[in-house]
């Protein structure tokens, strides 16, 4: 292994911390989306692919949370897929 220089070393290492938080948001992400489609599932027998699309589109960690949250009271699909298009 070649020797490394320190700012290489210092930039390998902040590149390393940046793809840690990258992961950590994407599993977030993808958690979340799970979680919604599971509760979907769960309180309505199934979940139109439309709105499995739409969440999948959706990159905004609060805005996902925010969705999770609403999963518990909405009271039918439709309502979900509103509040998604209004929330996007």
């Amino acid at each position: 292994m070649p020797l490394l220089t320190n700012i290489e070393r210092r930039a390998l290492a902040k590149g390393q911390e940046i793809g840690q938080e990258i992961g950590k948001q994407k599993g977030a992400k993808e958690t979340y989306q799970e979680n919604i489609l599971d509760l979907l599932q769960l309180r309505f027998n199934s979940v139109p692919k439309s709105i499995e699309d739409s969440l999948n589109n959706i990159d905004d960690l609060a805005l996902l949370k925010q969705l999770h949250l609403s999963t518990i009271s909405v009271k039918s699909l439709e309502e979900f897929e509103q509040l998604i298009n209004s929330l996007s």
